[in-house]
């Protein structure tokens, strides 16, 4: 996911946030990362999470905050493995990113051995197409949605696990269009970069040998 690392402390930074505020970025970043078209867009997303991690100071004068890597490459990074550069993707990274911090709220969290259970089975699971009707039977209800919630609609479904040292687990869904809910393209459970840690479906793979192709 979206890793964090420590950063010197900016020259001229802002006074740490009140109570009240925190809870109102705290709000606000949970709305904007489910559905950024209506909260200003991913673009927003990063600037959120740094006014969060104001508060975050640490004894040795560091803070935490997103990459800068990742920030400035991710859409890059995904516009690089699916067809279009998915914005509910995108959302997913920083979404797993505030997990680990503890500012993703959630609607489910899963205990320790549901998530080691979700992680360590999906990848074989996944070698054959899925769809979001087959997730939802086999692991339950998501812990966030990051997208539509329309079941026919491209959406990235997040699983939580109790502890935020363990990654976000999360699946990625095209547009239906034949089928009677959004099919499986992609999961990916891990600390290592986008590339390294996201394994596709056969429908997946499919679009982005058909992007490939394409560019060629």
């Amino acid at each position: 996911m979206s890793s964090l690392r420590s950063l010197s402390r900016p020259v001229g930074r802002r006074d740490s946030l009140g109570e009240a505020e925190r809870g109102r970025v705290l709000a606000e970043f949970n709305a904007a990362v489910r559905c950024p078209s209506a909260h200003g867009g991913v673009a927003r997303l990063p600037l959120l999470l740094d006014t969060l991690a104001v508060d975050a100071d640490r004894s040795d004068g560091a803070r935490w905050i997103v990459d800068d890597n990742a920030r400035l490459d991710m859409a890059a990074a995904v516009r690089s493995l699916f067809p279009q550069p998915e914005i509910h993707v995108v959302a997913a990274e920083y979404g797993a990113a505030a997990h680990r911090r503890g500012w993703l709220r959630v609607d489910r969290v899963l205990a320790a051995d549901e998530h080691t259970h979700l992680v360590e089975t999906t990848k074989d699971w996944a070698r054959t197409d899925r769809s979001l009707d087959d997730v939802l039977t086999r692991y339950g209800a998501p812990s966030v949605v990051f997208g539509d919630q329309d079941p026919h609609s491209a959406k990235t479904l997040g699983y939580a696990p109790a502890d935020p040292a363990e990654p976000l687990a999360v699946f990625h869904f095209g547009e239906a269009e034949d089928t009677s809910s959004a099919p499986l393209l992609a999961f990916r459970s891990g600390h290592d970069t986008f590339g390294t840690s996201i394994a596709f479906t056969p429908l997946g793979k499919g679009a982005f040998y058909a992007r490939e192709k394409h560019r060629d």
